[in-house]
């Protein structure tokens, strides 16, 4: 049965690292470790005006990472061959922006280990209830004793992908005997072999990650073999690894960077590969908030569960296609006029809808005059930074600020009320009226200067993300600025972020903390230096910022545990 685990550390000896044998630093000063609007690593100066070192690269301890939802979800459904339903079971976490980041840190309460429980039971009754499903997971016909050479393969064979690495004898003893006890009490030999699966699944080495390495001979601690198999399966499938990534763990390949590398080559070219960058973006982009974000009936009534379902699809599949399609720079992610649509959302976008339904997508262009343009004109951006009725600019630019530049935006003071005067019913004003009267308080300028000319240019879409010209009867003034470049509309702003460097740095910064599970540190700055380095050498190409990441040295070193 499932036991209750805090994922993160667990105990283990040995000094802090030092940052022996680890990746050294011989790119430029690129800035890029910069944390925030005062915090800087590279590129900061001493106290003397001089540019300060690079602090030397330390890897992050070694961590238990709970399995997310998705996760959970796809790898039963991997296993089995059946959809499991994760709705009911423990939400994830988000630590650093990232769900698998905070996979690190969330706790399993008893009703979540209850939760995870019954959606193990329900995915194997489900299988063990149709004879042919349960003939295609066994393999085998048991006999309900737990010598029994089928009982004991199957669970060597299902175990391994499960666990992601091969079962100790004694582990197999446990399961067997588990079988037999059923087998004898049920009646049955596959009910020995169902309750046997049953503990399996339901066992912490199925839900939890350990990435907790091994000292090797040169002193520099690293991921074993299985846990990097396990490491690349779930950051490049969301899933447990195949046979193929097993057995390049099991000969030794995924000790050497070129054994490394041909596995990332090999699962990139898979369809799971291809959806790992959409996996990313829906993260990054927090797409998760669609689905929880409620919008007015009357003034949007065709806002609903397959309009939010083309949104986050839409967004997903332009972040694919950019990387593996059209094998572009991925700050053409800000002037792309490609959208993935289903009828729906087509229609919002003032797009021909012939040939599409609720769940028929097809990939179409904008029109070059659109006034929407990139990922910032999406339905799947807009709709989440906006409340019921209206959309907010300085939401929106908040999170352009934040998770596109890596600046950081503090909260307002305590005793500052941030929420906009309501608007005299005599007297109509639009949203940028409204923000200008916000902004004379000394108290909410400095912020607010930072995030509303951001998100201003996006003022022409509604709280759904369909295009308007007017704001309470009130003509819109979409101008705005980017540090500093005058921006006309929403088109021009797509334009200038897509020849931003610091938006591609940022956004090395994002990927390197979502595929190593842990908040960039000032001691990841070589490490991000080099990458950047290596990401503007491709033209930015997202998909070989995936590969340089996974095989750069820092991805597979992890230190003791404190």
């Amino acid at each position: 049965m499932l036991v209750g685990c805090t994922s993160g550390q667990v105990d283990g000896n040995g000094p802090p690292a030092t940052g022996a044998g680890a990746p050294s630093s011989g790119a430029p000063n690129s800035g890029v470790a910069s944390g925030g609007a005062t915090s800087t690593v590279a590129g900061s100066t001493n106290s003397q005006g001089g540019a300060a070192p690079i602090p030397a690269f330390e890897p992050a301890p070694g961590m238990l990472r709970r399995l997310t939802r998705a996760q959970f979800g796809n790898a039963l459904h991997d296993l089995l061959g059946v959809d499991v339903s994760t709705s009911d079971i423990d939400p994830d976490s988000w630590d650093g922006d990232f769900a698998v980041i905070g996979a690190s840190t969330v706790v399993t309460t008893e009703n979540g280990v209850e939760q995870y429980q019954a959606a193990v039971e329900a995915a194997l009754n489900t299988v063990f209830t149709d004879s042919t499903k349960r003939a295609q997971l066994l393999g085998c016909t048991p006999t309900g004793v737990s010598s029994d050479t089928c009982i004991r393969g199957f669970l060597s064979t299902i175990g391994r992908r499960a666990w992601r690495r091969p079962l100790e004898v004694t582990e197999i003893d446990q399961l067997a005997s588990v079988a037999e006890l059923a087998a004898t009490t049920l009646g049955s030999a596959f009910e020995g072999a169902h309750w046997a699966s049953v503990a399996l699944f339901a066992s912490p080495n199925f839900l939890y990650r350990p990435e907790l390495g091994a000292d090797g001979p040169d002193g520099v601690r690293r991921l074993t073999d299985y846990e990097m198999a396990s490491r690349l399966s779930f950051l490049l499938w969301n899933t447990v690894p195949d046979q193929t990534l097993l057995d390049a763990a099991a000969s030794g390949a995924l000790a050497t960077a070129a054994g490394i590398r041909a596995q990332v080559e090999r699962m990139l070219g898979t369809q799971n590969g291809r959806q790992s960058v959409g996996d990313f973006a829906e993260e990054y982009m927090r797409l998760d908030r669609i689905g929880t974000q409620a919008k007015d009936s009357v003034l949007f009534p065709e806002y609903d569960s397959t309009l939010q379902t083309a949104m986050v699809r839409d967004m997903r599949g332009t972040w694919e296609a950019v990387a593996f399609d059209d094998q572009q720079s991925a700050l053409s992610l800000f002037s792309t006029r490609k959208v993935v649509v289903n009828a729906a959302l087509a229609k919002l976008y003032g797009l021909d809808a012939s040939g599409l339904d609720a769940k028929t997508f097809k990939v179409l262009t904008l029109p070059e005059d659109s006034p929407r343009l990139g990922i910032l004109g999406k339905a799947g951006f807009l709709s989440q930074f906006a409340n019921q009725k209206e959309g907010s600019p300085t939401l929106r630019g908040k999170f352009m600020r934040g998770a596109l530049m890596c600046v950081t935006i503090p909260p307002p003071p305590a005793d500052v009320n941030a929420m906009l005067a309501d608007l005299p019913a005599d007297q109509p004003m639009t949203k940028r009226q409204r923000l200008e009267q916000h902004r004379t308080k000394p108290s909410c300028a400095g912020c607010h200067g930072q995030m509303d000319p951001l998100g201003l240019p996006l003022e022409n879409f509604d709280a759904i993300g369909r295009f308007r010209t007017t704001d309470h009867g009130l003509p819109i003034d979409p101008s705005g600025d980017l540090d500093g470049t005058n921006v006309a509309d929403a088109r021009a702003l797509g334009i200038a972020m897509s020849s931003s460097t610091k938006i591609a740095q940022c956004l090395v910064r994002n990927y390197y903390a979502y595929a190593s599970g842990h908040v960039a540190r000032p001691v990841d700055a070589s490490v991000l230096n080099e990458l950047a380095a290596s990401f503007q050498a491709s033209g930015f190409k997202l998909r070989d910022l995936v590969v340089d990441t996974i095989t750069h040295a820092a991805f597979s070193t992890v230190a003791p545990q404190p």
